[in-house]
């Protein structure tokens, strides 16, 4: 199957990081540490690993001691961790939508929606595309901190256009085209555009540790507040043995399921599925967390293993970017004259996590993606709610609030990027006759 999961992860990775693991101990935290923020371009001293992106959300939230009665802007197209993160610390949040023709609000949406009482707004790069123009908002706004969502955007960069238009006023476009796209610039690197970013290392993610997360304060007065807060605080906590071997269980899972023709994942699922759900050996975020009933550890550390695993990934970031953009121009270049599948608008420098189209309607969308399923190519449906996944709490969210979101999370198709998502000549010619089928002009 090409799918979503693992994408960086080779199967010799996992004993390379073992072998690392025994050789270094805890310093495999620091290796791994040192060679994130490199593919980053930035110091290690702007750079800390947590269990979770969540974790290093909450962490940096915490340090600001926001007054009460503050607020918090969102994207109306998030994941329920982000808006639970600020549940639990006792703050407001208010939606902002995405526009019609994008999956991120531009800076111009979200300059308009800042209130009195808006003191930080989570600015996110959706599937990888880079949200432009946080310098101008940072003028503008010089007592709100913009924090970047940077957990789909490991090596996504602001174009240089885009670049230049933030330090000008102009407006800066970040929404979608129906063929090609805008100018090849490159510029800076997603998760150093705001105040402060966090990234995310789940299973799903451009470079995976299992779970894990990291958090960049790259304003230098916040850095030092954020050290200061947290020397006060107990120190993070690595996880237990069982929660480590769970994850590792999972991702090698994970891992496995890209390795497999449909026929003999589905039948080795349905072997492994009620045993594996009854030794709980599956490694995931809990029902009662999505419901917004529990809250997870935010003081969890990143395991040295993790990291280990983490750090064969990281050191080879050139190569795996190159590839993401290398099969997103190949998806352009297969869709680009058809109508019906909006495409979003990324330049040579963006680095996707899945390739994102909008469909007509849902019941076009589902009978794409079983159609893409007989072809072995798993299509996604991220986000497939304004507060992803379906089902959750929402928490301040209220139907109608953000109407694009709500479309989007009804249409949207993902189609897989990474090392396991090579098309075959065959599914090429795949996706291609899918897409004349079930695509139609809107």
């Amino acid at each position: 199957m090409k799918g979503h999961v693992a994408g960086a992860l080779r199967w010799r990775d996992l004993p390379a990081a073992l072998l690392h693991w025994l050789r270094r101990g805890h310093a495999s935290g620091e290796d791994f540490r040192a060679a994130f923020a490199r593919s980053l371009g930035i110091g290690v001293d702007e750079l800390k690993l947590f269990g979770s992106g969540r974790a290093a959300l909450h962490a940096f939230t915490a340090t600001l001691e926001l007054p009460a009665g503050s607020e918090v802007l969102l994207p109306g197209y998030t994941c329920v961790v982000v808006p639970n993160v600020f549940m639990h610390l006792g703050l407001t949040v208010r939606y902002v939508d995405i526009p019609a023709d994008s999956f991120n609000p531009s800076a111009e949406d979200w300059s308009a929606a800042i209130g009195a009482r808006t003191r930080m707004v989570v600015v996110p790069h959706n599937f990888g595309v880079v949200t432009a123009g946080l310098d101008l908002l940072r003028a503008k706004h010089p007592d709100v901190v913009f924090v970047e969502d940077a957990a789909h955007a490991w090596g996504g960069v602001e174009s240089d256009d885009a670049a230049e238009h933030s330090g000008s006023g102009d407006e800066v476009s970040t929404g979608m085209v129906g063929a090609g796209g805008p100018g090849h610039g490159r510029g800076r690197v997603a998760g150093t555009l705001g105040h402060a970013a966090f990234f995310s290392f789940e299973y799903s993610k451009p470079l995976t540790t299992g779970t894990g997360g990291a958090l960049v304060v790259h304003d230098a007065a916040l850095r030092e507040r954020f050290a200061a807060f947290e020397a006060k605080r107990p120190a993070l906590h690595a996880p237990s043995t069982s929660t480590v071997v769970k994850q590792l269980l999972t991702l090698s899972w994970h891992r496995l399921t890209m390795s497999l023709p449909r026929p003999a994942l589905n039948a080795l699922v349905a072997i492994l599925r009620t045993p594996s759900r009854m030794l709980g050996v599956v490694a995931k975020t809990p029902d009662s967390e999505i419901a917004g009933d529990s809250q997870p550890d935010y003081r969890a550390g990143l395991h040295p293993l993790s990291a280990a695993i983490g750090l064969t990934q990281a050191r080879r970031f050139a190569e795996i970017h190159a590839l993401r953009r290398a099969q997103s121009a190949d998806y352009d270049a297969l869709l680009g004259d058809l109508p019906g599948w909006e495409r979003p608008a990324s330049t040579a420098g963006a680095v996707l996590l899945r390739y994102p189209v909008l469909l007509p309607d849902t019941a076009t969308r589902d009978a794409a993606i079983e159609a893409l399923a007989q072809a072995g190519i798993v299509g996604g449906t991220w986000f497939d709610d304004v507060v992803h996944p379906k089902g959750s709490r929402r928490f301040g969210y209220a139907e109608g609030d953000c109407p694009h979101g709500e479309r989007a999370a009804r249409t949207v198709l993902n189609l897989p990027l990474g090392r396991h998502a090579r098309l075959s000549a065959a599914q090429r010619a795949a996706v291609r006759a899918i897409a004349e089928r079930f695509g139609g002009a809107r």
